[in-house]
């Protein structure tokens, strides 16, 4: 099913162009409108945090006493947070109820929030970061999965899906300006700011988000849950701390094997179990099995390019921070103009729409690629080149969820958001680890040399992404809407 044929379908027998609402919306004659903007919000709030920081460490490093490898946790316990639980959070969407556990990873995200701008010692701020991290996880897949309760398959979700992932991309961009006006005040403001939203997502949403009801039984696999997590935390604290403690240090050798023992052994689980984390019917069908490999390599492109940017303007072009976040500017507008023009791509489906995005990204880096350097013209040769690359990437983020959640509904419609963003973090945190260990091979990260091979590694990466979207089904061939349910296409 195509989504044009997804939207008329469900907008039969209603005025043109009418959005879709739920029994408790119609009847508290709200517009899903109203309520997705609280899940659009908290999005922002949740991914700014994964770059706002970036700023801040050095501030962080001075008033809390971090050593210079310890500094990393204050960005990775956020990322293992994550990372680690979003399999299992996206399964307890669809078990427990998914406005329950929204407003679950709300409280928790803004609780820790509190707690890390409180902090008086590092391990303090460190513990607050992973539970931050925590709620985050909770928040996201549960969120996407709310907005495909709120949208029927069609243009509209398509637009929601837009709006939101446009929202997230705005965000990582954006909080290198905001962390920047932010540490100019104190430090603790960058984490001080999530509280009053954090109340107010809260106070509204319990108000206006549909009370949905689980989706799913035969209850949670633990042990899928127990290797999954444990997986996905271990192989997200190798991608992370190996360019730190070094990738044949004792640590590494030990979590990396640790890391695909346990994923191998989830993979096996989840052949088996009654009742898998994963259900069947995701495994089973070959677009969302490229869906989630295509966003994976657009995380890695995406988190990685986006670290880049920040530590050539600052440490190449010796920008302050503040005029780093002043500069970066035109960047997030253009990724926020590519997930607006995402939803008409999106008409005939996500195989074109991912098409067209990966080839201006890798068009984008590989401009810049070839342009890259200390005397390089700002505007020509640096903001060209990475606006173009941030306008593909608002499309293919957008795209690639659009690709990953196709035809998904009910029961499952949380796990699929789940192993989605899953897969779009562990993919970000291999591709920030690998670019950067390109670009700062052998020499200072202030030296110029190496980040043309990164930059024309990410173009590489894009393409590989771009080749595997011809594999997925023109919109006439996909299956239907698919839920636990219902027996998966081949």
């Amino acid at each position: 099913m195509s989504l044009r044929t997804g939207g008329q379908s469900a907008g039969r027998g209603r005025k043109r162009g009418a959005e879709a609402e739920t029994p408790a919306q119609a009847r508290a004659g709200r517009s899903p409108w109203t309520t997705f903007s609280v899940l659009a919000l908290i999005e922002f709030m949740t991914v700014l945090d994964t770059s706002v920081v970036n700023v801040a460490l050095p501030s962080i490093q001075h008033d809390l006493g971090f050593s210079t490898g310890g500094l990393a946790w204050v960005v990775d316990g956020y990322l293992l947070g994550l990372a680690g639980f979003l399999l299992l959070a996206g399964r307890a969407a669809d078990l427990v109820g998914r406005r329950r556990l929204f407003i679950t990873g709300t409280v928790l995200f803004t609780v820790a929030s509190l707690g890390c701008a409180m902090a008086v010692a590092d391990w303090q701020l460190i513990i607050a970061r992973l539970v931050q991290g925590l709620g985050s996880a909770l928040v996201i897949p549960s969120a996407l999965a709310l907005i495909t309760d709120l949208f029927p398959e069609g243009p509209h979700r398509a637009r929601a899906f837009g709006i939101f992932t446009g929202m997230g991309g705005v965000a990582a961009a954006a909080g290198v300006l905001l962390g920047g006006l932010l540490t100019s005040v104190g430090w603790p403001w960058i984490f001080l700011v999530n509280v009053p939203v954090g109340v107010a997502v809260v106070a509204v949403g319990l108000r206006t988000l549909p009370a949905t009801r689980p989706q799913a039984s035969g209850g949670l696999d633990l042990i899928g849950a127990l290797t999954g997590t444990a997986g996905v935390t271990a192989l997200t604290y190798a991608v992370t701390q190996g360019p730190v403690q070094g990738w044949t240090s004792t640590p590494m050798l030990v979590v990396l094997p640790l890391a695909v023992i346990l994923l191998a052994a989830f993979g096996i689980r989840q052949r088996t179990a009654r009742a898998p984390l994963l259900p069947t019917a995701l495994l089973r069908r070959r677009d969302l099995v490229l869906g989630n490999a295509i966003i994976a390599l657009v995380g890695a492109v995406m988190i990685g390019t986006f670290f880049l940017i920040t530590l050539y303007l600052q440490r190449v072009r010796g920008y302050t921070p503040l005029m780093t976040g002043v500069i970066y500017l035109p960047i997030p507008l253009a990724m926020l103009a590519g997930t607006q023009l995402a939803p008409r791509l999106l008409r005939r489906g996500p195989r074109n729409a991912l098409l067209i995005g990966l080839a201006i990204q890798a068009a984008g880096l590989a401009w810049w690629a070839t342009a890259v350097g200390p005397d390089d013209q700002l505007v020509t040769e640096f903001l060209a080149p990475t606006a173009l690359w941030s306008l593909g990437a608002g499309i293919a983020l957008v795209s690639a969820f659009a690709a990953c959640t196709a035809g998904v509904t009910g029961a499952i419609a949380g796990a699929a958001s789940g192993m989605a963003t899953t897969n779009q973090y562990v993919g970000g945190a291999i591709g920030l680890a690998a670019l950067v260990a390109i670009a700062t091979t052998g020499q200072t990260a202030a030296q110029v040399s190496g980040y043309s091979p990164a930059l024309a590694t990410a173009a590489g990466t894009a393409l590989v992404a771009a080749l595997l979207t011809r594999l997925i089904r023109p919109p006439d061939d996909t299956p239907t809407r698919m839920t636990s349910g219902s027996p998966p296409a081949a």
